[in-house]
């Protein structure tokens, strides 16, 4: 998809609302890579469009201004390149965690995994992993395991696999690209496969190429960022996935009062702007009207 970006000198003032794609390195926390960009450009607001673990590296979506009103409409689908280890199973099901099982890795067929894939595609059931930010019982779940507290029922969800595919092979290793919904654990499927094939696994690698609608092509790193170089999404531009209604002056005062837009608007959401193609709400398609859902600005 063809993105606008802006690209500036991070010295000099940037749009008051926009999307700065950063490719993070591993070993840094997400928070920590959002704080620091926060410091550089001077944002007082700011959000990711979520989060990796820190020994991932790839696509974070920074947010800021009233672009963090949008941030729910960013990232339904994510994909990924993830490196799987059979053989080894770790508390935290990544290489960060303790090893708490080994177990030999014959040099057995490829077909064997492509055999497995199939029942990890489409809609699925996860538990989710045991060091992971769900809540259980009012708390978070890597607290209780950090404290040493016994977790019997981890949660399950649904998610929804939409690809999966094998880039390589090479037993005790291999490689996988997987197109995702926002909330999928890569941690848990590596381990879900691991196991499927009878070995256990974690995830050793992780490499986070896309958080639909954006690619990591279009990334900076932070160390870009520090040299003064940017890369800004102006707000305007920041949904080309979602198709665009153009208001009128009356027609945007009556969309940001809770008024319908009329006209035919098959069902989905739709970007509203104004005659200046400015971004100012999200709308609902109820097929002969458009509902507001989200109002950036008020009149």
């Amino acid at each position: 998809m063809n993105l606008k970006h802006q690209t500036i000198d991070s010295q000099h003032s940037i749009p008051s609302d926009g999307v700065i794609l950063v490719n993070k390195d591993s070993g840094i926390r997400t928070t920590a890579l959002l704080n620091r960009v926060k410091k550089i450009l001077h944002l007082k607001k700011a959000g990711h469009a979520g989060t990796l673990d820190p020994f991932a590296e790839g696509l974070v979506v920074v947010l800021y201004g009233n672009a963090t009103k949008v941030m729910e409409y960013i990232g339904d689908f994510k994909e990924y390149i993830c490196t799987v280890r059979l053989g080894i199973i770790t508390d935290t099901d990544d290489p960060d965690g303790n090893i708490i099982k080994q177990t030999a890795v014959p040099d057995f067929p490829k077909e064997k995994l492509e055999e497995v894939l199939p029942k990890f595609r489409g809609k699925i059931k996860q538990k989710v992993p045991l060091y992971s930010a769900i809540k259980k019982d009012g708390e978070r779940l890597y607290k209780k395991a950090r404290e040493g507290i016994e977790i019997k029922d981890l949660p399950i969800r649904d998610v929804y696999i939409k690809k999966l595919k094998l880039l390589d092979f090479s037993p005790p290793f291999f490689v996988m690209r997987c197109i995702a919904n926002r909330g999928t654990y890569m941690r848990a499927l590596a381990r879900d496969i691991g196991n499927s094939l009878g070995y256990g696994a974690h995830l050793s690698k992780l490499t986070r190429v896309k958080v639909d609608p954006y690619d990591i092509t279009d990334a900076l790193k932070l160390s870009d960022i520090e040299e003064g170089k940017l890369k800004v999404i102006k707000l305007r531009d920041a949904l080309p996935h979602l198709s665009a209604i153009t208001l009128d002056e009356e027609g945007v005062w009556n969309f940001v009062h809770g008024g319908k837009v009329r006209g035919f608007y098959p069902e989905g959401l739709y970007q509203v702007k104004n005659h200046l193609g400015n971004l100012i709400g999200i709308g609902k398609g109820e097929t002969y009207a458009v509902q507001p859902v989200k109002v950036l600005y008020s009149t």
